[in-house]
């Protein structure tokens, strides 16, 4: 499977994206997943995927990373 970058996209969509071409993403609004908090919800990320595709995990660990950063800088 080829993964693809595109310098244009936010970094949101790229995480997403990444996560569509990992097949990680899964949508069901008829029948929606039950979480173990008992919530329903139509959209379900089986983040497990992602451990077989070392690229992609690098690349949305980095994106949170970046994130935690921004919103809590060092003092």
């Amino acid at each position: 499977m080829q993964i693809l970058y595109f310098r244009s996209m936010t970094n949101e969509k790229a995480v997403a994206e990444k996560l569509l071409q990992v097949n990680a993403i899964k949508l069901n609004a008829n029948e929606p997943f039950t979480w173990a908090s008992g919530w329903k919800s139509p959209i379900y990320c089986d983040n497990r995927k992602v451990l077989s595709f070392p690229y992609v995990r690098e690349f949305i660990k980095s994106e949170m990373s970046n994130i935690i950063f921004e919103q809590f800088p060092r003092r």
